[in-house]
């Protein structure tokens, strides 16, 4: 029962620091920047910075188990900004 209130607990404190980082980039792209993004593009900078957490924790702790996800997720979302770039180009262009 303990394990699954801390497994509860860190859930919570994952989606509270996620979201509390959605609204601050945002916030600092509207203020800083005079920007203001999408959601999708709020949620894309998140998962950038996700993927450069975990490149960053798993270069100091020389654990390379999560490698091959993170390139392989570094790759689609590479492949995912160039396609949304596209888009963009094209309803410029209308």
């Amino acid at each position: 029962m303990e394990m699954l209130i801390a497994l509860v607990a860190i859930l919570a404190m994952g989606v509270f620091y996620a979201v509390l980082v959605y609204y601050l980039v945002r916030l600092i792209s509207k203020k800083a920047f005079k920007l203001t993004l999408t959601k999708a593009e709020s949620i894309e900078i998140l998962v950038w910075l996700g993927i450069a957490f975990f490149g960053i924790v798993m270069i100091v702790k020389q654990n390379w188990n999560l490698f091959i996800p993170v390139v392989l997720l570094l790759v689609s979302m590479v492949n995912l900004r160039r396609s949304n770039r596209k888009y963009r180009e094209m309803e410029n262009h209308e």
